[in-house]
């Protein structure tokens, strides 16, 4: 069973798209925008999968097109370079007008360390012509986890 209510990682209005000013109450950030986040399991039994769920406002897509693309990416230790890391995508999604406006993002996490440092990425679907490009407002990043397996942060946590 899931959680009942996703648990709030980030909170907030940033305005991707090709028309700055479109969204005179959010941070534009032009075609992508990226978050860090902390997930940590919460006991050894737990299961080994979450959702991460991203949120938004006003994003549609034209038919035909493939959509905004969502990248999940870890950031895991470099095992032949003490302090840096390898950055290993965990999952890619498409979010269209279909999705409205809210793209659950399923994780397989066995055998990834505890904590787990990673990025949600939304990028633009820059196939459509320029000038055509959607503008829309990334407002928030939910984790969804079974019995609350994995909790999740803002930012990179050690």
């Amino acid at each position: 069973m899931r959680s009942p209510k996703p648990e709030l990682i980030w909170q907030g209005r940033i305005h991707l798209g090709d028309e700055p000013g479109l969204y005179g109450d959010a941070h534009y950030s032009g075609l992508s925008a990226e978050v860090p986040l902390t997930l940590e399991r919460t006991g050894p039994q737990a299961p080994d999968t979450t959702a991460l769920v991203v949120v938004t406002e006003g994003l549609e897509t034209f038919t035909g097109y493939p959509g905004h693309l969502i990248t999940v990416t870890a950031y895991l230790p470099d095992p032949a370079r003490p302090y840096h890391s390898v950055e290993t995508v965990l999952a890619t999604a498409r979010m269209t007008s279909a999705d409205q406006n809210r793209k659950e993002i399923p994780l397989a996490l066995a055998n990834r360390p505890s904590p787990l440092f990673l990025s949600v990425r939304a990028r633009v679907d820059t196939e459509v012509p320029p000038g055509l490009y959607d503008d829309f407002v990334l407002t928030r990043i939910l984790n969804a986890s079974q019995n609350f397996a994995y909790v999740a942060s803002l930012g990179f946590r050690a």
